[in-house]
């Protein structure tokens, strides 16, 4: 026959120092993975932000090349186009009377029909400094819309 064999009895003294150290061991890898998932956190931020503002830009350039449709006075008026423009891109951090740009070229296509081409530009500014990146991006979009007669 075959003796069993009995697990080893702990002491209370050696199971709470064995529990010290595990609380010890995850303490140090919290302080070494935490930096890491900060880092990628903060980046996931500014990019969403700066998909953002690009959206932004895209439906103002939309709004604006909208309004610009409505006749050939409407595609000369370029202060209600920025109007227009700004309505889209008012929930944007980096706004001034310059940032977004909007202009506005008028001509004909090969049909002789009249067109505007509403250009936004936005310059986008990341929270932090990141390694390798440049600090500022302009985000741009041009919409093309037929100017009704």
């Amino acid at each position: 026959m075959i003796p069993r064999l009995r697990p080893k009895r702990e002491s209370v003294c050696e199971s709470k120092r064995g529990r010290k150290r595990e609380r010890g061991q995850a303490l140090v890898e919290l302080a070494m993975i935490a930096p890491v998932l900060l880092i990628i956190m903060l980046g996931v931020i500014d990019f969403g932000r700066v998909y953002f503002a690009y959206v932004a830009v895209t439906n103002g350039a939309r709004n604006g090349a909208d309004y610009a449709s409505g006749g050939s006075e409407a595609a000369a008026d370029l202060e209600a186009i920025r109007a227009a423009v700004v309505a889209d891109t008012n929930d944007l951090l980096d706004t001034s009377s310059t940032n977004p740009d909007v202009s506005v070229v008028t001509s004909t296509d090969d049909q002789g029909r009249l067109y505007a081409d509403v250009t936004v530009q936005y310059t986008f500014t990341s929270i932090f400094d990141w390694p390798g990146l440049p600090h500022s991006v302009d985000v741009e979009r041009t919409v093309r819309s037929r100017v009704s007669e």
